[in-house]
């Protein structure tokens, strides 16, 4: 099942038919994915037969959810993006504020000033914007969801950075020259699933067959910060914008500046509680975890299955795979990145 999203860290593309086989091991059909992030693992357990209710608090995030599991018309989503297209490009937000060079200090450099491209060529930007602006034009929720859902995928691709939104390449990179291409968002096949915007830890609804979860464990990956371009397109609220930074950020997402936490799970001194919290709040058969052994995670393995031991029968299986570090239009780097899946058989 070829599923088109966006690229975020820690995404699980990798491991969808891992996740898949560990859902299939238990007698059920309803399934919580927990942090869905760029709604892949939502896509293909509905693909699958599931009926998948997703959560994350990123707006961009809840959109892409929406997308895979309520669905869309097709043939007016096509006629959608065969339109917008064709549109030739309007000067707006995103190109007020993305698009070009900037004269900036570079840090690390005594003070030195230098050119260096924000974002996205001025061409890109202004197609980016005009089509941004006819999303909202169209009337069926749904149709609309999956069209913006297309314009930030396309963004991306076409953006001139590496693995997320806080910084751009010193050079424009070849695929940022490339003009900006809408495509169709995948269309999911299956029961019409459920989707919601917040902290997991407020979900009112609680019981599931199983439950999924990818919370962010490493400290300093703060997802709003990284991704704060997609969800400001997903809102289109154009935000105010803190330029201190290489890529302007929305004030509300300068988590460091502001001396603000970003959420549970990011803090080590917190971290114990909030993931206890987390694991007794469910009704359920089973809860898989994932779990990642980056650097700079904010609970160690031991710690985790500690937690988890206390609330149901444990298992854990790991595997391995290749990450790539840099863009590609770097040298590609790749290491070993062990993936662990926490698997909790409740008892009650």
């Amino acid at each position: 099942m070829n599923i088109k999203t966006v690229s975020i860290k820690g995404s699980k593309r990798k491991l969808l038919d891992d996740i898949l086989k560990l859902v299939q091991e238990v007698d059920g059909k309803n399934v919580l994915d927990g942090f869905s992030g760029s709604g892949i693992v939502s896509a293909y357990l509905r693909g699958h037969g599931y009926l998948v209710t997703a959560n994350d608090k990123m707006v961009s995030a809840n959109l892409y959810s929406r997308v895979f599991l309520e669905g869309f018309n097709q043939k007016r989503v096509t006629a959608h993006i065969k339109h917008i297209n064709a549109l030739s490009g309007n000067n707006g937000w995103i190109t007020k504020n993305y698009s070009g060079s900037v004269q900036r200090t570079i840090r690390g450099t005594k003070g030195k000033v230098e050119s260096r491209p924000l974002g996205f060529t001025i061409n890109n930007a202004m197609k980016l914007d005009i089509a941004r602006d006819y999303a909202d034009t169209i009337k069926n929720k749904k149709d609309r969801n999956a069209v913006i859902f297309s314009i930030i995928m396309a963004m991306n691709k076409v953006f001139n950075g590496s693995t997320d939104q806080k910084s751009c390449l010193k050079v424009w990179s070849p695929s940022s020259l490339k003009d900006v291409v809408f495509e169709i968002p995948s269309l999911i096949a299956g029961s019409i699933g459920r989707t919601y915007s917040g902290n997991v830890l407020d979900l009112k609804k609680k019981d599931y067959d199983v439950v999924y979860l990818d919370p962010p464990y490493t400290h300093g990956v703060l997802y709003d910060a990284c991704y704060h371009l997609d969800s400001s397109v997903a809102s289109w609220k154009k935000p105010i914008l803190d330029t201190d930074y290489a890529i302007p950020r929305p004030k509300e997402v300068c988590f460091r500046k502001n001396k603000a936490l970003a959420g549970e799970f990011y803090s080590k001194a917190s971290a114990k509680s909030d993931f206890k919290k987390l694991l007794g709040m469910f009704k359920t058969k089973r809860i898989i975890l994932s779990y990642s052994d980056a650097p700079r995670n904010v609970l160690s393995y031991d710690e985790l299955v500690e937690i988890c031991s206390g609330f149901g029968n444990l298992t854990v299986k790991d595997r391995s795979h290749k990450i790539c570090s840099q863009s590609n239009s770097q040298k590609k780097v790749s290491t070993n990145l062990k993936e662990f899946f926490f698997i909790i058989d409740l008892t009650n």
